[in-house]
């Protein structure tokens, strides 16, 4: 058996190596319990965290990515009601032309990659007959729209609902007979220090408040704690784990955090700029004699935004707010246009 079973009381938890599948992204005890509960008229969510048909296109034979304009993210596709795809830059949404060829290399071999929630609706539809109702940002973000949806799901009680994270919370007089995490460990590919605990969360509290009996969890990381501990309903198990992470990389509780972000619509003038404050912040610390300080610069996750390039230089320590206070009362960095995040929650 390519799982682990986790009982609690009446709810199952079954925890899925992803890495021994034939399928990418169905396993096999996903199949068979699709098809299963389908056939026994029980109701199934599936969650997966990934809005539109695909993440975005690849070029096979010389690796090019179409990127926004604007933004350095992948443009990502939406099928459109008459069957067109087009593309759409998350961040800033402009619109994009869905090419069929690569429009740098010329190949053709360019195609999608990166399975969203529209494109597991329509693989549902052809293999199982059935017309999923999606839950996501974009059929839920006005209030006109959230009671349409719910009217829907209360009128046809279908028997698949598929949703990104919005999907934890419970859907009021609607209960599901299973529920199916896609891929348990997308939250983990972010680089953020808070990403554990978001992955916990996501996983934990759906277990929790939901009152469905079986779950099925597919994973490429069976052994990381944020999923096991999830799996095990180990609150403090996890955070036991947690702390011992943040403790040796300095990150909060254990220091404080501060990120200084700078944007500029000139690439070397962001970079001059940043280099220089990042000189000058050194100078102070050991000015001061601030032997524990950390400063360092690097990109956020997403580099550039509305046409703007971002920089940022981060600080930990036990008392950065301290530091802080020094570096304002020498330094004018807020009339040059840098933002100041005091006790940033989050470094991307």
């Amino acid at each position: 058996m390519n799982y682990e079973q986790f009982q609690h009381n009446e709810q199952n938890i079954f925890l899925v190596d992803m890495r021994n599948e034939q399928h990418h992204h169905f396993s096999e005890l996903f199949e068979n319990a699709i098809e299963k509960y389908l056939r026994l008229w029980k109701k199934i969510g599936i969650i997966i965290n990934k809005r539109g048909y695909a993440q975005g296109l690849l070029c096979r034979k010389c690796g090019y990515i179409p990127q926004c304009d604007k933004c350095s993210v992948s443009i990502t596709y939406h099928k459109q009601i008459n069957g067109e795809m087009m593309g759409l830059c998350h961040i800033c949404k402009t619109q994009y032309t869905y090419h069929l060829t690569c429009p740098k290399c010329g190949s053709e071999k360019f195609g999608f990659f990166g399975m969203g929630i529209e494109q597991l609706s329509e693989i549902l539809k052809t293999k199982y007959k059935k017309h999923p109702i999606i839950i996501d940002s974009w059929t839920t973000n006005t209030p006109n729209k959230i009671k349409k949806v719910l009217e829907t799901i209360h009128a046809t009680k279908p028997q698949l609902i598929i949703g990104t994270s919005l999907l934890a919370q419970p859907i009021f007089d609607y209960a599901f007979d299973l529920i199916i995490f896609l891929n348990a460990d997308i939250g983990l590919n972010i680089p953020d220090y808070t990403a554990n605990e978001n992955n916990f969360l996501l996983l934990y509290e759906t277990f929790k408040k939901h009152q469905t009996k079986n779950f099925i969890v597919q994973t490429f990381n069976p052994d990381h704690y944020s999923i096991r501990n999830a799996c095990k309903l180990d609150f403090q198990g996890f955070y036991d784990q947690e702390n011992i992470f943040r403790q040796e990389c300095k990150y909060p509780p254990f220091s404080e955090l501060c990120i200084i972000l700078y944007k500029d619509e000139i690439e070397s003038r962001m970079y001059t700029k940043v280099n220089k404050l990042y000189q000058e912040l050194l100078y102070l610390s050991e000015k001061y004699q601030i032997q524990d300080l950390e400063i360092y610069t690097t990109p956020p996750l997403i580099y550039k935004m509305f046409g703007k390039f971002r920089y940022n230089i981060i600080l930990k320590w036990k008392y950065v707010r301290n530091f802080m206070d020094i570096v304002i009362s020498r330094l004018p960095i807020q009339e040059q246009w840098f933002k100041i995040h005091w006790d940033a929650e989050s470094i991307v």
